[in-house]
């Protein structure tokens, strides 16, 4: 039986790697992880997608007419669970260490990443369950398949539990993060967000059910410095000495100018926790800093169109220009068109969601599953005669819904900015897929249905935000360093 076994998990292994090296998702993100560049959030994703593959292979050939007697012995069914999520484990692990190791020296962070234990009793179990005697054939293969798929996806899991509670011993200031990504439930939708770890975690943050799409990442920081100002806070020796046992650096400690204290205590501004966030992911980026004063008289809404507008020569700074223009709508002295890092951050949609959890914004974040039709029925909704920062598909522009129609502003044309009309291509939902690039069709990647979001903020509820006035800083651009001009156009 053990032959038979070790024969079933070679041709289950060759079915495995055949398919993986067919797999475009899983081709693309084993090279980023060759080349250091993957995100934690793909490795989580890539460990659905080995897992489905893990699945398929093993019921491409377990089956009544492979087995001794057409029977499941338990024997069999363990060396094939064991060998194959042994492999799965092997390969997940290799892959978050790479991905931490790259995060960790972006946060001059010298921690040994962990691995979680092979869990050899849940695979006992399964070979167990699918190895009773007399059993259906479809109810074994059942439970050959299924199982392998969820435990090759808890590999990550128990990485994530395991490092986050690993680091926060070693006074790390740790946070557990669960993205829906816009293709769950309603119960997912409830449970997505950022928990600082261990007192805000939900017992449930781990869970997924059938067919989930959610992920769960982590992010630490030094408590020994204040990661956004660079300042220096009060480490006790015990800290220290656990950071030390776990491989962290020692913090720099600082001298006053009387040479009485090793350790200056700092005060820290007061912003709120979404605001400090964004700082912190500048800064990471490196992207430099430009105090916002203000305007020194308010400007109308053609003034501000005209000096921020132009052909836009960045990789797309839609997203930034968005924001620049609320800061003039708001009195705020704020140019845009830096392209670079600052254009890369503000694009990406987690920091503009943390925007909208700036204090006193308004709006939300719809998920929508036909995006530009979806779209087109929430922006006719909007109240007339107020401005709406909106992020849809590829594009954020900021939008209004006039009595002639709906209305969104063009701030990176080289020949025509201003208010356009959403019928330019026809109709609202036309323009919404070829200017901002809306889907058409539902997303059904890897057999789900993928809901989109679109992140809708009240222009006005941005009056006398100093947080957000900070945060413009890292857009706020020199006028002899902005990149628009005649070669530049709509992105």
């Amino acid at each position: 039986m053990a032959d038979i076994g070790a024969e079933l998990l070679e041709k289950i292994r060759a079915e495995f790697q055949k398919t993986c090296k067919a797999d475009k998702y899983i081709q693309s993100v084993l090279k980023k992880i060759e080349g250091g560049t993957a995100k934690m959030e793909e490795v989580a994703l890539l460990s659905k997608q080995l897992g489905f593959r893990a699945s398929q292979a093993i019921g491409a050939h377990v089956n009544a007419a492979a087995l001794p007697d057409g029977k499941m012995y338990y024997n069999i069914a363990d060396t094939i669970l064991t060998g194959i999520l042994k492999d799965n484990y092997d390969i997940i692990n290799s892959a978050v260490a790479v991905c931490q190791k790259a995060l960790d020296n972006q946060a001059d962070i010298n921690i040994r990443p962990q691995q979680a234990d092979f869990p050899t009793e849940r695979v006992q179990a399964v070979a167990n369950a699918a190895s009773v005697p007399d059993i259906a054939e479809e109810v074994m293969i059942r439970r050959m398949t299924a199982p392998a798929q969820n435990i090759t996806e808890s590999f990550y899991n128990d990485y994530v539990q395991t490092n986050v509670k690993f680091r926060s011993d070693a006074g790390l200031d740790c946070y557990i993060i669960r993205n829906d990504h816009g293709g769950c439930c309603e119960w997912c939708s409830k449970l997505a967000g950022k928990y600082h770890y261990p007192e805000d975690v939900p017992k449930d943050v781990y869970r997924r059910h059938d067919n989930c799409g959610c992920t769960v990442t982590y992010l630490n920081g030094r408590k020994a410095q204040d990661v956004w100002d660079k300042t220096k806070w009060n480490v006790s020796d015990d800290e220290l000495e656990r950071m030390k046992k776990a491989g962290a650096k020692e913090p720099i400690r600082l001298v006053d100018k009387s040479g009485e204290s090793d350790i200056i205590e700092a005060t820290k501004p007061n912003y709120s926790r979404a605001a400090y966030e964004i700082k912190h992911e500048c800064e990471v980026n490196k992207v430099a800093y430009n105090k916002v004063e203000k305007l020194s008289e308010q400007l109308s809404g053609n003034e501000i169109i005209n000096r921020l507008a132009g052909g836009d020569m960045t990789n797309g700074s839609c997203a930034s220009l968005g924001f620049a223009y609320i800061g003039n709508k708001n009195g705020l002295d704020v140019l845009d068109f830096r392209g670079g890092s600052s254009q890369n951050t503000f694009s990406r949609v987690s920091t503009i969601k943390k925007v909208l959890e700036l204090p006193n914004v308004k709006g939300s974040v719809v998920k929508v599953k036909k995006e530009a039709a979806d779209t087109a029925a929430l922006l006719k909704k909007l109240e007339h005669n107020k401005e709406y920062f909106v992020t849809a598909g590829k594009h954020a522009a900021i939008v209004r819904n006039t009595e002639n129609g709906l209305e969104y502003l063009e701030l990176q044309s080289r020949i025509q900015n201003g208010w356009t009309s959403f019928n330019k291509y026809g109709s609202t939902v036309a323009t919404l897929q070829k200017r901002f690039g809306c889907r058409k069709t539902v997303d059904r990647s890897f057999g789900m249905v993928w809901e989109r979001s679109v992140i809708i903020m009240d222009v006005d509820s941005f009056a006398d935000n100093s947080d957000f006035q900070h945060i413009l800083g890292y857009i706020n651009t020199a006028v002899d360093k902005q990149k628009k001009g005649l070669s530049g156009n709509v992105k």
